[in-house]
């Protein structure tokens, strides 16, 4: 049985929180949230942080030696 080590599954909720917090909780929200821009661009910004954490997760696995 092997120990999973904690410290990889937070390293990525942190990494996860800190971007979300950028995307949607600063004024950096203002620069997307004009009404100039498309409507699906917050939609292409949840887009990203999902692949970028699919990306994440799959480089986890493959690192700890799983399929």
């Amino acid at each position: 049985m092997q120990n999973t080590p904690v410290k990889d599954s937070t390293d990525k909720s942190l990494v996860t929180a800190f971007i979300l917090v950028i995307f949607f909780a600063t004024p950096f929200a203002g620069l997307w949230a004009r009404g100039s821009h498309a409507w699906y661009l917050p939609y292409l910004l949840w887009l990203i942080i999902i692949i970028l954490l699919g990306i994440a997760h799959q480089y986890g696995t493959r690192r700890k030696g799983k399929p």
